[in-house]
């Protein structure tokens, strides 16, 4: 009995992305790049990311990201759905990421949950600039090194879409 419920709940979940999913977003794949990552050296002392980005309806993305810094390599992913338009308006973002801590340095790895809230303006057909605020829980604070207390990260970044 216990079996057949979780069977038919990926089955309906399968089934319903399935017909979500041909209401897909005309632009349905973004690669990003976060700037306030890289100039805030409060994070890690300044991070390189990239991001990538795949429509799964019209008002909601798979977003897939990378950042290394000196001390964390961070492996993210989040599901984000969007207020307004798709790539335009406020949006909100839920994801999980695994910040892998050099040992060396002090540094230790940790699962966080990442909650995003923020706003994405199209300058040019292919270009969106967004600017954001996310809650992390889970990881070391880098400044106070306490693990059990919210990291607040501002992100601003620059996105061109395909």
């Amino acid at each position: 009995m216990f079996s057949r419920f979780w069977v038919s709940l990926f089955a309906g979940l399968v089934l319903s992305l399935l017909i979500i999913s041909t209401a897909q977003a005309n632009t349905s794949i973004g690669l990003g790049y976060d700037l306030a990552r890289q100039l805030d050296k409060s994070q890690d002392d300044g991070q390189t990311n990239l991001a990538l980005q795949v429509s799964v309806a019209r008002r909601s993305a798979l977003v897939f990201g990378v950042a290394a810094g000196d001390s964390y390599k961070v492996f993210e992913a989040a599901f984000k759905r969007y207020n307004e338009k798709y790539l335009s308006g406020s949006f909100y973002q839920l994801g999980a990421g695994y910040w892998y801590g050099d040992k060396d340095k002090g540094a230790k790895s940790r699962l966080g949950i990442d909650l995003r809230l923020g706003y994405e303006l199209p300058i040019t057909r292919s270009l969106v600039v967004s600017g954001a605020v996310s809650a992390v829980y889970g990881i070391e604070n880098p400044v106070t090194r306490k693990r059990d207390e919210l990291v607040f990260r501002p992100h601003l970044g620059v996105m061109y879409h395909f």
